[in-house]
């Protein structure tokens, strides 16, 4: 149509906040969001007829921050934030919910942003509150450990991340320099982090988002 369609997706609780959309193969949309009344985690997807809404996770005070991608099979995988335990959290779902914990320690797991390789495998950016760092992990079945790093400390840094991975599964991720008030960006090339500053007027850089082009190019917006 040429017109927008707006609808209630779900109006129970004190809902809706950090949302997170993807679209499955057969265009029905599937969205993570944040329940403020009863600080959990909220999973919503349209099956082609109505809305099916649930808690994702509801132990603690979880699900601000998320993040979420679907498998090839459209499995929801969603990474959030454990105000609780100060935690980095992921979600997925293989008949039934499973969540574990990321990271858990330093404060952090805020400003998450999640990418799946061709595998499947999970790749999250996020933010260390207690070093003020830019941090990366990521999974693979073969080890069922996260393998963690720091991208950038050198400034307070890593607010308001956005990864992207290109076609060989290299992380590409922009985020803020809160130290500057700039826009950075980070890529790995040679197995190092490479970093760089995007835009530097000053007080620029937040709400990043990130998308890569055909050819590997970073395009972003803030």
């Amino acid at each position: 149509g040429d017109e927008w369609q707006i609808e209630i997706v779900d109006s129970i609780n004190n809902v809706g906040q950090y949302t997170s959309l993807a679209l499955d193969g057969d265009g029905d949309s599937h969205i993570s969001y944040y329940d403020a009344t009863n600080r959990d985690l909220r999973y919503a997807n349209f099956d082609g007829s109505e809305w099916q809404v649930e808690a994702a996770e509801a132990a603690n005070w979880v699900g601000q921050y998320t993040s979420l991608a679907l498998d090839i099979r459209g499995n929801p995988r969603i990474s959030f934030w454990d105000e609780t335990n100060r935690d980095l959290r992921f979600a997925f779902y293989e008949d039934g919910w499973q969540t574990g914990t990321v990271e858990a320690t330093d404060n952090v797991g805020q400003y998450t942003s999640l990418a799946l390789d061709s595998s499947g495998n999970p790749h999250i950016s996020y933010w260390n509150e207690t070093n003020r760092a830019l941090q990366y992990a990521s999974i693979t079945p073969l080890t069922s450990v996260w393998s963690i790093s720091t991208v950038d400390n050198l400034n307070n840094v890593g607010q308001h991340t956005s990864l992207a991975l290109d076609g060989d599964g290299t992380p590409h991720i922009s985020y803020y320099d809160e130290t500057n008030k700039d826009l950075r960006y980070a890529y790995v090339e040679d197995s190092v982090w490479q970093t760089e500053t995007v835009d530097s007027p000053g007080f620029v850089g937040t709400f990043t988002s990130l998308a890569l082009d055909s050819s590997g190019y970073p395009h972003i917006s803030y």
